[in-house]
């Protein structure tokens, strides 16, 4: 998969004619899943994901912002496992910030996009002044097709990373799980022993950690996956491993439904 900059996006059209789809896609969960796959049906225009390097929610209101639930090179691993051939990562600087709607869309069709693909809620723009309605009007204006995908239903209400965050932060894997179409996982990373109680470890970046308490989960390093039990105690992982690798991955797991020979890794 070939990732472009914003700058590099813009700076010159690509040579095939784009479906982009536009979002942040945190947690790509089974809704940002939909999205990629009505891009992949518009051939022979190369499919494309436009998202961003911070969630803009992140950068606009550090103070309230919760966490991610994928690190950005996550997210890109699970943008090329969808068979996504392009994806342009924005870093959301404050210059950006203040693009229009109605600009960010001709600089999209400037760049050779000739489709896209956003979900019912979606809304970008400064000050969020295009929504997906005005993006259908304003995309056939500039002359590009546009589609609104319908929101992917769970228990009666539409998936979203909101969702998806909800449900980590009160430890319903089962739910996080069905609604991202995996388990929900994270990267960490080593910081030493625990008083003797185990490895102590740190999620990257501001990936998201459930509750303080005590977690089954699978571990993998490398090749090899382990089932044990994981603690969290202030932003702190403390687990009892016979791996020593400074950095391994976790998926906390509804036992009940979750076997480790069928777990997708990011």
């Amino acid at each position: 998969m070939r990732v472009w900059t914003w700058q590099e996006f813009t700076g010159g059209p690509s040579r095939e004619g784009l479906a982009a789809t536009v979002g942040v896609f945190d947690g790509l969960h089974l809704g940002h899943q939909a999205l990629i796959e009505t891009v992949k049906r518009e051939g022979p225009l190369c499919p494309c994901v436009i998202t961003f390097q911070e969630n803009p929610k992140k950068v606009l209101h550090p103070s309230s912002y919760r966490g991610s639930l994928l690190t950005t090179g996550q997210k890109l691993s699970a943008i090329q496992a969808e068979g996504i051939e392009y994806c342009v990562l924005i870093d959301f600087s404050d210059n950006f910030a203040t693009l229009a709607g109605r600009e960010f869309l001709a600089a999209l069709y400037n760049a050779n996009v000739r489709f896209v693909a956003v979900g019912e809620n979606f809304q970008f723009g400064y000050r969020l002044d295009t929504d997906a309605a005005r993006l259908e009007v304003l995309s056939g204006e500039l002359g590009m097709r546009s589609c609104i995908v319908k929101n992917v239903m769970y228990r009666g209400h539409p998936v979203s990373s909101s969702r998806v965050r909800h449900a980590v932060l009160e430890g319903r894997f089962r739910e996080a799980s069905e609604m991202l179409g995996r388990p929900y996982q994270i990267i960490a990373r080593r910081e030493g022993t625990a008083g003797g109680h185990g490895e102590l470890f740190v999620p990257e970046d501001d990936l998201l950690l459930p509750p303080d308490g005590e977690y089954g989960v699978f571990v993998k390093d490398g090749e090899t996956v382990e089932q044990t039990e994981a603690s969290v105690a202030q932003r702190h992982i403390v687990l009892g491993l016979r791996m020593r690798s400074e950095r391994i991955r976790l998926a906390f797991v509804d036992k009940a439904t979750q076997e480790k020979e069928n777990l997708v890794w990011l």
